[in-house]
């Protein structure tokens, strides 16, 4: 492993190498390097070197490096190699990687490719499936036991067939038509008596999936129960392939980046050195809404424009009590959000989750309330000021709670993701409410505060 700073010497010690038509020497280096690190040095290469390394360098290793980037930079990097070149190297990939690069491709382009290739029938079943279920990130199961071995058996099969297997995980067990009946365990296989059949020690509870269960779901139950592999399996119950845990590894990165991404109203594909013009399709949509859900909050303080024309100190306590109200909201939303996408939280706990979050903001409310109206009392020397403040406080926070739980259940029962709105609503809700109690409150005791 390399940090940074060295990937970046390397990068141009290779192009250096590269542009002096040294080739041998720069796959050399490349090869010493971790596929993570090499790969991220092919994919800052000029698109002309990148196709002369993927060519100079083994198969296998340009497969390694290439498993290494999401779908959308593999396309790029391999876009100069010929149908057969490439053929080659997808024959070397896993499965699963080689069908979400074929995803990228035309359907034309992809006949083609798998035409060429020798293991085609490993990946061709993979397109039949979205590329974000269990289906789409599944690697094709290869020679599993079948449930009339003996454990002597079972030891001389995985002999003849794991040899080179690094990722054995778990033995499943399969009757003679491919329906899954049981799962072994490695130390229940070594401690069996040579004679006994795999029927009497197999383990039939073993928790499958459909393929098209969501990969977030996927991801999910393997962090859940601890697994290191799921099978995939039809209606009923063959077998159709194992998504094992360093499958998901990406997948939860991008699950983590995309629910980020949405409550910042950003696009899944942001990064900061994006496109000028893309930056600016996938940010300035959202800053127009924002646009006008701030005009609506604006709406509201110009209704008390004369109880600020004649107590003008109010203007400098506005942004506290709809901050406050806005921080909190989030905190809620936030919680609400995680909780709905880890599948700890579904539409049937809207009122238990409900109750408890406006308990939590109601000793907030509280809390912030007589702390803020404190203050307020001891800068502006106005006890009424400090109530004011107080009660529109206690009262906001309230609303944010609220508007923290309801709005992303709300969302999730019209099927919208609630990561990707909750945030403008909440602090709509929030900015909306926190300036109409305070205003409207100020505007009840005006005799007292001016």
């Amino acid at each position: 492993m390399v940090d940074p700073i060295e990937v970046q010497d390397i990068l141009n010690q290779v192009g250096n190498l590269l542009d002096a038509g040294e080739t041998a020497e720069a796959i050399r280096i490349l090869q010493e390097l971790h596929p993570a690190d090499s790969s991220e040095i092919l994919y800052e290469l000029p698109a002309e070197y990148q196709a002369v390394v993927l060519r100079q360098m083994e198969d296998e290793q340009a497969a390694d490096m290439l498993e290494e980037m999401d779908e959308a930079d593999m396309a790029e990097v391999v876009q100069n190699l010929s149908v057969s070149e490439l053929a080659d190297i997808l024959d070397e990939m896993e499965p699963d990687m080689a069908a979400d690069l074929l995803g990228e491709f035309t359907d034309e382009q992809t006949a083609a490719l798998l035409e060429e290739m020798e293991e085609s029938d490993d990946v061709a079943p993979l397109l039949a499936y979205p590329e974000d279920t269990a289906g789409g990130i599944m690697n094709t199961p290869r020679h599993m036991l079948r449930r009339q071995m003996t454990a002597a058996q079972a030891m001389a099969f995985l002999r003849e067939h794991y040899a080179d297997e690094h990722d054995l995980y778990y033995l499943y067990v399969l009757d003679r038509h491919r329906r899954l009946v049981g799962i072994v365990s490695l130390r229940a296989l070594v401690l069996a008596l040579p004679d006994q059949m795999l029927d009497e020690i197999m383990d039939r509870d073993v928790l499958t999936v459909k393929p098209d269960t969501d990969q977030e779901e996927v991801a999910r139950l393997l962090a859940r129960y601890n697994l290191l592999a799921l099978p995939v399996v039809d209606d009923e119950d063959h077998l159709l392939g194992l998504v094992s845990v360093d499958d998901v590894v990406d997948v939860l990165e991008e699950e983590a980046t995309e629910d980020i991404y949405r409550l910042a109203q950003l696009s899944g594909d942001a990064e900061i050195f994006s496109p000028i013009h893309r930056a600016v399709r996938n940010r300035l949509p959202w800053l127009i809404v924002n646009l006008g859900t701030a005009f609506l909050a604006s709406s509201v303080v110009s209704l008390f424009e004369g109880t600020i024309a004649q107590v003008a100190m109010l203007a400098a306590f506005m942004p506290i009590v709809a901050g406050q109200g806005g921080n909190t909201g989030t905190q809620t939303m936030t919680i609400i959000v995680r909780s709905l996408a880890l599948g700890e939280l579904d539409l049937r706990d809207v009122w238990r989750a409900l109750l408890h979050e406006v308990a939590v903001g109601a000793v907030h409310g509280l809390s912030i309330g007589l702390l803020v109206g404190l203050l307020a009392w001891l800068w502006k020397g106005n006890p009424v000021l400090g109530l004011v403040i107080g009660l529109a406080m206690l009262g906001n926070l309230l609303v944010a709670a609220l508007a923290g739980v309801l709005i992303p259940m709300l969302l999730r029962l019209l099927k919208i993701d609630p990561a990707l709105a909750s945030a403008v609503f909440v602090t709509t809700a929030t900015d909306v409410c926190g300036f109409a109690l305070f205003l409207g409150l100020a505007s009840y005791f005006l005799a007292w505060l001016v």
